[in-house]
């Protein structure tokens, strides 16, 4: 999606701002509850009429959601803070030095910059950032790799709205997804492939992504489609059947299950408690190991499918979660691509397509 709204420099000096949803400044329930009313009170976030709505997040929810997050996130937290953000910045950083080492002759300057939709890094500061730069072009990429209206384009809300409080106007293009990219396809079937993963009878693979309320579903969004076509694509780098993968979704907000996409992971995996096979549990529609990770996979899918008491075994190198595996061996945890130089490629590789676009817009 290109947005010309200047006239084009002669000097290119671009911008690239890659985004996430965002953490708390710390696992503290005040900060918990500011950070959570700002993301519940999101218009494609909310459920109800704002003032209904405002009244039962401010009154009921987060009361109690504030104490009960702040022990989720304890269990994630680490020595550097949020795993979210301490990998998505040491991503940024790796993709910065590849745009460096790539540097020559007439090729523009390029920033690149991790920022959140709601806390810190802030997009409106990064963006104050890239504009007292200089930057006469910007790139806005959402690091999720499968298109959706709660997710995608609540960070292009953001976005928009912080370049209309800088009152900036400027040549802009939004990379809506990369769902197909080669280069991400093939890690993702090499991660599972290092796993452990051959196929075998007794053995499941499970790609898991985060669910969305079917309301966005019925209003076009194509999100489960992506997710399909991911697997397929998965499927196909592995030389396996695109019928063996089971496409799931996980991490579903309050008590209205049916009302979001399905089937989810912890249904599927509960009818196979009784089976002696292994489950490789892959989630490739998140880019780096976040709440939705660590702690929904130790505490929901893991019982899910060994009863409630089973604990895995986590494993984290340099704060982040690499893999994991529950007690028994049964459920094999294929950790995110999170900051390896692999996905910094691959960051790179969706950035260079706007690259071009922007070049000829």
């Amino acid at each position: 999606m290109a947005h010309d709204t200047a006239p084009h420099s002669t000097t290119r000096s671009i911008g690239v701002i890659v985004a996430n949803t965002g953490s708390p400044a710390s696992p503290a329930p005040d900060d918990i509850e500011a950070y959570l009313g700002a993301y519940l009170m999101d218009p494609r976030i909310r459920q109800l009429p704002f003032f209904l709505w405002h009244l039962l997040v401010f009154k009921l929810i987060l009361p109690k959601r504030k104490f009960t997050s702040s022990r989720r996130y304890q269990f994630v937290w680490t020595e550097k803070g949020s795993p979210l953000v301490t990998n998505q910045e040491l991503l940024c950083r790796k993709v910065q030095a590849l745009f460096e080492g790539d540097r020559a002759g007439e090729l523009p300057s390029v920033s690149v910059m991790s920022a959140m939709s709601y806390g810190e890094p802030s997009i409106a500061s990064r963006l104050w950032q890239l504009h007292e730069q200089g930057c006469d072009q910007l790139i806005l990429l959402p690091l999720y790799p499968q298109s959706a209206y709660c997710i995608t384009q609540s960070v292009v809300d953001s976005f928009s709205r912080a370049l209309r409080e800088l009152g900036w106007n400027v040549p802009y293009q939004v990379i809506d997804h990369y769902f197909d990219n080669p280069l991400y396809i093939r890690e993702v079937a090499r991660h599972i492939t290092e796993a452990g993963f051959t196929n075998a009878s007794d053995e499941h693979l499970v790609l898991s992504f985060h669910a969305i309320p079917l309301k966005d579903e019925r209003a076009g969004d194509s999100y489960r489609s992506q997710t399909r076509a991911t697997a397929d694509l998965v499927a196909r780098e592995l030389g396996i059947d695109p019928a063996s993968i089971y496409v799931c979704y996980q991490s579903v907000f309050g008590p209205h299950e049916k009302s979001w996409a399905s089937p989810l992971a912890k249904d599927v995996l509960a009818g196979w408690r009784d089976e002696s096979s292994r489950v490789y549990f892959c989630c490739p529609g998140f880019a780096v190991d976040c709440l939705e990770t660590i702690y929904d996979i130790a505490h929901e899918i893991v019982p899910a499918l060994e009863g409630e008491g089973s604990k895995p075994v986590v494993e984290r190198t340099g704060g982040s979660v690499e893999r994991g595996m529950n007690s028994s061996g049964r459920l094999i945890w294929v950790g995110c691509l999170n900051a390896t130089d692999e996905h910094a490629a691959i960051v790179k590789s969706a950035i260079d397509g706007a690259l071009g676009r922007l070049a000829h817009s």
